[in-house]
């Protein structure tokens, strides 16, 4: 993939989102992160995240994942099968909160353009069981790119430029009580990284959400874990 065409990508990803209904408030999410490997095949991975729809206000969701992640001899791909569980409740001052019961199936591999640019894609497919609804799958597609600022990749003590944007497809219309786009939402985001050790990454930065309805603001906090 040409470095071209990544920019072309994350660009025409921000004019997209200048058409929707913007919503003022900025939500926070904070992610941890994790991978723990047995060997050099195979691993766990997963993550738990907390979101709210203002920083540090009115309570978005709860996400707890967990995988197994194979990584074939020799390759850059690593499959990963695991299951999320989720609960969440609507903006504003309603207690009411929705379970969700999710299986997903992930591949990630590689793409050089440069010996300075990491870039990685991401391709899921999710089942989800939502509380009082249909069954519904959706197809999800993610590229990563960063960018070491202090070395010439990305190593111990390395600050980087992070981007990714993610897009979402639904599988079904109809959801049991309404139906809903294909086109289900897409994440852009831009922020900086930081590489300790080969342990620990920090990353921060700014996400902006769009749905068929509306685009609204994410400060993301990460912290990445190799246990």
């Amino acid at each position: 993939m040409k470095l071209s065409h990544v920019i072309l990508f994350f660009i025409l990803s921000c004019f997209y989102c200048q058409s929707q209904i913007v919503v003022s408030e900025t939500g926070l999410w904070s992610q941890y992160i994790y991978k723990k490997a047995f060997n050099e095949k195979w691993a766990i991975a997963g993550d738990f995240q907390y979101r709210t729809y203002e920083v540090g206000n009115d309570f978005q969701q709860f996400i707890a994942r967990a995988a197994i992640s194979y990584q074939p001899e020799n390759t850059a791909i690593d499959f990963q099968a695991g299951y999320g569980y989720f609960t969440g409740q609507p903006f504003g001052i309603s207690d009411t909160s929705t379970t969700e019961h999710r299986l997903h199936q992930d591949l990630w591999f590689s793409s050089k353009v440069s010996n300075r640019f990491e870039l990685k894609h991401r391709l899921r497919i999710e089942e989800r069981f939502i509380e009082n609804q249909d069954f519904r799958s959706r197809l999800r597609y993610t590229l990563f790119l960063n960018v070491p600022l202090n070395n010439k990749t990305i190593v111990d003590n390395t600050f980087y430029v992070a981007l990714w944007n993610e897009i979402f497809i639904n599988g079904q219309t109809d959801t049991g009580t309404g139906t809903v786009e294909y086109f289900d939402r897409n994440w852009a985001f831009a922020g900086l990284g930081y590489k300790l050790n080969s342990a620990l990454k920090f990353q921060a930065g700014y996400m902006r959400e769009v749905t068929p309805g509306i685009s609204k603001g994410q400060v993301v906090l990460t912290v990445f874990h190799s246990l």
